[in-house]
């Protein structure tokens, strides 16, 4: 009797059948079962599976049977398509394995390829092609690739529902569309990891055609549980000591690279762990992957950079540090471990406080469930729909705008465009990108020049330096929207595991220190504020309010950790936030607004909050929000019924437009507004934000096409109006009530502690001796005030206690900047111009000092920014040892903070 297998087996190609023998594959996956018998029919399909079970190959092998029984026009037969610049170094090999022993030809093809490669591929082009969807856009605009186009007969796209969430996927659903009108029909075919609405994801690949979903659900092979770690750092490393101990091969995950590499360095002594994340170089990536394959280390802490397929042996248990945020983010990275066939999925997630346990046994709870989110592609998204009828414009010269629309609204993404298509051709008009005739569309010289600046959706970002006044350092770069998103003076970041305070922001180069006690929950540059969803925040909710901690897969310490602060707080008297209840409480810096809202949803009610209570009482009202609070930031006088009667006179109607009010004055916006304008063609794609005449441009284009795809995007990607109006709307229907209380320990919670940010233990030591070091290390130059004519360069770490003049024996001795010596040099001078006058009071000023103070004259001086008056009042503190030096980094920092609005 044949088995299924066996069947499936000899439905291959006998070069195939020969291959899978050679590699020892003798067993196929479940979805490779699923797949492949639909798949050589050529019907569409989405693959859903987690990640190692094989959903590659069960694209690509009934492609190859395809391939090696059927004819093909010449050209790229099959475009695999790909969200990164190139595939991981695991399944390119095993692709040009494939290639080799079928006699089929592979190559790649992104923004790196040499000159000479493209040439090849142009002239010589290979059966299979591995691209980017910005190359598909770039390929689309030359002739010769063009032609090798029209043979493409099978798409697959990878990390399918990682496009489609994007902007990037809104151009590739068009791209498609313009790749039929060449090739005509093509197989499509969409691999992805676990999403909550498989069949979206179908329309976007295929629009109004046929597809199939063909989903291998993880679930089944999950055992995952919930351990409470402890508060303190020490503790959480010994219980991943624990885990890593108690088996045989362990991935510990963590939510951002600088925790990674905290626990790293904790655990660094073992000698068998690795760290592994983005910001490693590749050679040291690939040197841990070896390491971990070849069973030389037994644990490798990583981040998102292991969730993509890499082959590195069996791993036998995966921890999660810190709730993953995200259902499908666990699901991704627990489903690494166990993946022999049937296997099942070992996973723990270890949680740090109350809101993580809460929150992670949610997560938890809706991934043994089988409940990803939903991934939302950008609907009508404006800016795309420029970019791709100036691409259309191109590739055809002219065209009618009726086939334009044709071909756009295939797309899912654009379905319902309906007149915007032609709001925005009138647009891009206007901006010398086309003109239009009647009905036809006619491409103008701008804009070949156009697509080349604009062949992806991804905004362009300037990068600024971060700059620490302390070490007088670098630290990195931030890029351009978190800037304007977050930075201001006084704003704290998290950076390499340490949290910063800014100083001053001056063009590209942002000052800051170390910041200590640092409030609220701090952002990071790296991409790495995962939002916790609306549905996950109000389940916090409800677990609260019902506490059925038993339905819940945690240990008895998750448990009873989260059941003594539920009991701390009734103790107390306090009342506890709910899905039912927003509470808000007074603290010392204005109002805690307690909303199991998520963070979309809380962003957005606390803009509209500080924008009507800005109008109401004439203040201005700082925010701060994460996935359970608001913090408003009010004066002393408005206090938390205030802020009630606010919230309860809202009305769910107006929430968007006062939200457009309240955006039109961030520098959010504004960068937004920017990022839209040049997608246009409004704006040259290199033109900087800086000298950019924002009020201008929001005068330009106020109501146009380009300012409500502004406002769209802002909606889609940064606040979550339609969950926002639904609270509001429970609040009017009394399906929730507010209540107003004290402080208590739930709504502290977020004020004093960050998420994910772990400070190195003595940092405050570890600045001033850094302080003391650069201090030492500063060049000076001592200057004899009394004969004007002996000057020595030194260091402050070499100069003597009580300096005296060799030539003239006086001990006036003035403590000069290098950048003072040209000044110096003029104080023989009889006329002396007004500057060189002031000068000299200064330098005798110094130089008193020195006489009097010796040395700690010398070293205050020396600070930047720091002059006679600024040294006077660190001496006159009498402040010795680190406190001295905490002195000069005070005058320092208000040095920082003050010179830009000096008269000097």
């Amino acid at each position: 009797m044949t088995t299924a297998i066996e069947e499936l087996r000899a439905n291959l190609h006998p070069k195939i059948r020969d291959a899978l023998d050679k590699r020892g594959f003798d067993e196929f996956s479940e979805i490779q079962m699923r797949a492949v018998p639909k798949l050589i029919t050529g019907e569409n399909a989405v693959l859903i599976a987690p990640t190692g079970t094989g959903k590659t190959e069960s694209a690509l092998l009934p492609l190859f049977h395809r391939m090696l029984t059927e004819t093909h026009p010449p050209g790229f037969t099959v475009l695999y398509i790909t969200p990164l610049r190139s595939l991981n170094r695991d399944m390119m090999n095993r692709l040009e394995w494939w290639g080799h022993e079928l006699g089929l030809r592979i190559s790649v093809r992104h923004g790196d390829t040499t000159a000479n490669d493209r040439r090849k591929q142009a002239t010589h082009p290979p059966d299979i092609l591995i691209t980017t969807p910005e190359s598909l856009q770039a390929m689309m605009m030359g002739k010769v690739l063009r032609k090798n186009l029209e043979g493409t007969r099978y798409v697959v796209i990878d990390e399918i529902h990682e496009l489609a969430s994007g902007k990037r996927g809104a151009q590739l659903s068009i791209g498609l569309e313009r790749l039929v009108e060449m090739s005509g029909e093509v197989q499509r075919i969409g691999i992805s990891a676990t999403v909550g609405n498989p069949e979206i994801i179908g329309q976007f690949l295929c629009g109004k055609r046929p597809y199939t979903i063909v989903q291998v659900p993880v679930a089944k092979t999950l055992d995952l549980t919930v351990r409470f770690a402890g508060e303190a750092f020490a503790d959480q490393v010994k219980l991943i000591e624990q885990c890593i101990d108690s088996h045989t091969s362990t991935l510990v995950f963590t939510n951002t690279r600088s925790v990674a590499e905290a626990i790293g360095h904790a655990l660094r002594e073992r000698g068998d762990i690795d760290v592994h994340h983005g910001s490693l170089s590749r050679e040291m990536r690939i040197d841990a992957e070896d390491r971990f394959r070849a069973g030389g280390t037994k644990g490798m802490i990583c981040t998102s950079s292991m969730e993509l397929g890499i082959d590195i042996g069996q791993i036998d248990h995966v921890v999660q540090f810190n709730s993953p945020r995200e259902v499908a983010r666990l699901i991704q990275r627990t489903g690494r471990a166990g993946h022999q066939l049937n296997a099942t999925s070992k996973g723990t997630v270890l949680a740090t406080g109350f809101d993580d346990c809460i929150e992670s046994m949610i997560i938890v709870r809706k991934a043994m469930q089988n409940e990803p989110e939903n991934v939302r592609p950008h609907i009508n998204a404006a800016d795309v729909i420029a970019n791709q009828v100036a691409a259309i414009a191109v590739e055809r010269g002219e065209i009618s705008i009726q086939k334009i629309e044709e071909i756009i609204s295939r797309s899912y993404c654009f379905a319902e465009a309906g007149p915007l298509i032609r709001e925005v051709i009138a647009q891009m008009e206007k901006h010398y990108l086309i003109r239009t005739e009647g009905d036809m569309l006619i491409t103008k010289t701008r804009a070949r020049r156009y697509l080349s600046m604009n062949l992806s959706m991804i905004a362009d970002e300037k990068k600024s330096v971060v700059f620490d006044v302390v070490s007088r350092k670098p630290v990195g770069t931030l890029d351009e929207s978190f800037v304007i998103s977050w930075i201001s003076s006084g704003a704290v970041f998290v950076a390499r595991g340490k949290m910063w305070r800014v100083l001053d922001i001056d063009e590209d180069r942002i000052m800051v220190e170390p910041a200590k006690n640092a409030k609220g929950e701090l952002p990071s540059w790296e991409g790495e504020q995962i939002p916790v969803p609306f549905t996950v925040a109000m389940e916090a909710g409800r677990l609260r309010r019902l506490q059925n901690f038993g339905e819940y897969h945690a240990d008895t310490r998750s448990v009873a950790f989260s059941e003594k602060i539920l009991s701390e707080m009734k103790k107390n008297r306090s009342i506890t936030a709910t899905d039912k209840v927003i509470v808000l409480e007074d603290a010392d810096d204005g109002v805690v607004v307690n909303l199991c809202g998520g963070h979309k949803v809380n962003e957005a009610l606390g803009r509209v909050l500080s924008i009507l209570l800005s109008a109401r009482y004439g203040t201005s009202v700082g925010i701060e929000t994460n996935a359970y609070r608001i913090l408003l930031r009010l004066p002393k006088f408005l206090r938390a019924p205030d802020v009630d009667e606010v919230l309860c006179s809202l009305e769910p109607d107006h929430v968007e437009a006062i939200l457009m009010l309240a955006l039109k004055k961030t520098a959010l916006y504004k960068w937004k507004l920017v990022q839209i304008a040049k997608k246009f063609g409004a704006i040259d794609a290199d033109a900087d934000y800086e000298k950019i005449s924002i009020n201008r441009l929001m005068e330009l284009f106020d109501n146009t096409v380009i300012e409500k795809e502004a406002f769209r995007e802002l909606f889609f990607s940064n606040m979550d109006v339609l969950h926002a109006r639904e609270v509001v709307q429970s609040l009017k229907d009394h399906g929730m009530e507010t209540a107003t209380s004290r402080l208590s320990i739930i709504g502290a919670e977020g004020l004093f502690t960050g998420r994910d940010v772990i400070v190195p233990p003595g940092e405050d030591q570890a600045i001033i001796e850094s302080v003391k070091h650069r201090i030492d290390e500063q060049d000076i130059i001592l200057a004899c005030m009394h004969c004007k004519s002996w000057k020595s360069k030194t260091k402050v770490g070499r100069a003597p206690d009580n300096p005296q003049c060799p030539l003239c024996g006086a001990r006036l001795v003035a403590v000069l900047k290098p950048y003072d010596e040209k000044l110096y040099a003029a104080m023989k001078k009889k006329n002396k111009t007004t500057e060189e006058k002031e000068a000299e009071a200064r330098m005798m000023r110094n130089a008193n000092m020195v006489l009097s103070s010796g040395r700690k004259a010398i070293i205050a001086l020396a600070g930047r920014g720091v002059g006679p008056e600024s040294a006077a009042r660190i001496l006159n503190t009498f402040a010795s040892g680190d406190n001295f030096y905490r002195e000069i980094l005070k005058a320092e920092r208000k040095f920082v903070q003050t010179h830009r609005f000096w008269s000097d």
